[in-house]
């Protein structure tokens, strides 16, 4: 690990160690801002101090060279480009400097800085000091943690040092970023500044204070490695409302938390903390890991059973684990995450399981997910995800072996109660196809033009739509009206597709204002038959004598994570 040398005089600022080489050192938590000092730039300083000593003419001519070499300038720059003033007189270089004095002072000859200490140029080192900074943090002999925000305060003696350090943990900026969970909850002794560096106080001094703002329980800041006999869940549950700049960071902040190595993929977003997860369950059989909860979400939502980021473990705080050794390992699959579960019946649902995941809470008692089957095998779903299900008794259930994707696959066919809207949109792009377009919707209080979902209320037992479609001729000469029906009843499951052929001209549809009825009247009766099944999610108009058929269709889907039926018609280009 690179570590910066704090005594003066000494001509290697940045020192390279080896890890079974590594001196004693003390190490900087602190938020970054908008001037910090790179490893490239303080090496740079290192530099210019050096030359600055030598008066000769060709100092100027190396000075620029290097810069040149760093990627500091090119050959147009001007020396004012790389001056020494520049850096000197950023708030990341005095942060450095303050910090480096206090490690001195604490008899340090070392500090590590996140900032100035990688060189973040080389993705490998990059990768290398993401995956070993809990690590570092936690080998470090103190740990500075500077809360630049928080001024000192006025000595009038009217707050104790108490209150004065929970209002500093609950308002500093600090207390928010998702690198400093780590880099609290690793080292042995944490010693907290004002903006100033005036001291505050150490760790141990405010563990009440610290478990309050963060969370996190007192045991884990007295005893060292005590974090890993929390549950997955909780240690979620200390990131929650923590923010990172990087979507990513999300997951690689968490990474030394759940003693977890893993490549980083910059770019890939939300599939960083999926990624984690996954790497987690290669380690522990904890199946608290289960027991987020959506932000947002109703019986109409699908989830898999990994989360989407932190926040989710908002309230799993006090989620320890049942003391039950698992002796079937969670594996992962092309089909997704193999599981072992204890089914018992739902009593709100039939179609439903209650799955149990082997965890309790503050009350004792058990926890559970919902789950429900998609192809009447082996492949499940996690529904309702907002909330996990708490059991008073501990009843015993029945072990079943299921498949979960994290992307789930919604069979065409599949039935339930719970679809919350059709959801309009292109079946095939053709050219051979004449261009569709919806002029008019019914009920047209219920359509979302911008999401081009009907929606189905949740106390309505029959559901009916109707899409009036024009298709126009490919030379524009002349076009033509129809409508599309669908349905759904929610008591049989039942729904069904038709379209209504040599219905009406668009200058008499604009007549009629009942024109919707006019539709209902013409569907046959054995369309509404529930045992007509899949017979009727399928129809086709032919376009007057050109004998091209539009093709029209409805069946199961997922549009974001709701379930609902997707109505999808040939050559549809623009709707209303």
């Amino acid at each position: 690990m690179l570590l910066l040398n704090v005594c003066p005089g000494e001509s290697a600022l940045v020192v390279w160690f080896n890890d079974n080489d590594v001196p004693n050192y003390a190490i900087l938590s602190h938020t970054w801002g908008p001037d910090e000092i790179s490893y490239q730039e303080l090496v740079w300083i290192n530099r210019i101090k050096a030359f600055s000593t030598q008066p000769n003419t060709q100092s100027s001519f190396m000075l620029m060279a290097m810069g040149m070499m760093m990627g500091n300038g090119n050959s147009g720059s001007s020396f004012g480009s790389i001056a020494e003033d520049d850096l000197l007189s950023r708030r990341g270089y005095s942060k450095i400097i303050e910090a480096s004095r206090e490690a001195q002072n604490l008899g340090y000859k070392y500090v590590w800085i996140d900032t100035c200490c990688i060189d973040k140029s080389s993705s490998a080192e990059l990768q290398e000091a993401i995956n070993s900074m809990y690590r570092w943090y936690e080998n470090a002999e103190v740990c500075l943690v500077y809360l630049e925000d928080i001024p000192t305060p006025r000595r009038d003696g009217v707050k104790t040092a108490s209150e004065i350090a929970k209002l500093a943990f609950e308002t500093s900026r600090w207390s928010t970023r998702g690198w400093t969970l780590q880099e609290l909850v690793a080292p042995a002794v944490c010693r907290f500044y004002f903006g100033d560096w005036t001291l505050m106080g150490e760790k141990v001094e405010f563990l009440e204070e610290l478990s309050q703002t963060t969370g996190i329980p007192t045991f884990v800041f007295e005893e060292r490695r005590s974090a890993a006999e929390v549950s997955v869940a909780e240690r979620m549950s200390w990131a929650a409302f923590r923010k990172t700049t990087r979507i990513e960071d999300q997951a690689y902040c968490l990474l030394g938390l759940f003693d977890i190595q893993m490549p980083l993929l910059y770019g890939e977003g939300e599939k960083a903390f999926t990624r984690l997860q996954e790497q987690i369950l290669k380690t522990t059989d904890d199946y608290s890991l289960f027991a987020w909860s959506a932000v947002t979400a109703d019986e109409s939502t699908y989830r898999g059973l990994l989360a989407r980021s932190p926040v989710e473990f908002r309230d799993c705080g006090t989620i320890e684990l049942e003391n039950v050794i698992s002796t079937f390992p969670i594996g992962s699959t092309p089909i997704g995450l193999r599981v072992q579960f204890e089914f018992l019946p739902d009593p709100k649902d039939k179609g439903r399981v209650v799955a149990m995941i082997r965890s309790s809470n503050s009350m004792n008692q058990r926890l559970a997910i919902r789950l429900i089957c998609l192809d009447g095998g082996m492949q499940y779903a996690r529904v309702d995800a907002g909330s996990v299900v708490p059991i008073d008794d501990w009843p015993t259930g029945q072990l079943r072996t299921i498949y979960v994707r994290q992307k789930l696959s919604v069979p065409p066919d599949f039935i339930t109660p719970e679809f919350r809207c059709f959801h309009v949109g292109r079946r095939i792009a053709n050219q051979t196809l004449p261009p569709v377009r919806i002029i008019s919707v019914f009920p047209r209080e219920l359509w979302n033009s911008e999401t081009h979902e009907l929606q189905i209320p949740n106390d309505t037992t029959e559901a009916f739509g109707v899409l009036l479609l024009r298709v126009q001729s490919h030379t524009y000469a002349h076009s033509l009206n129809f409508p599309v029906a669908f349905g759904f009843n929610r008591t049989t499951c039942h729904y069904w597709c038709k379209a209504v052929p040599n219905f009406a001209s668009a200058a008499a549809v604009g007549a009629r204002r009942g024109w919707q009825e006019l539709v209902k009247e013409q569907i046959p009766a054995e369309v509404y038959d529930p045992l007509s099944g899949a017979d009727v999610r399928h129809d086709i108009f032919v376009v007057g004598d050109s004998g091209l058929g539009i093709n029209v269709s409805i069946k199961a889907g997922l549009c974001q994570d709701t379930i609902a039926l997707r109505v999808n018609i040939d050559g549809l280009v623009k709707w209303g």
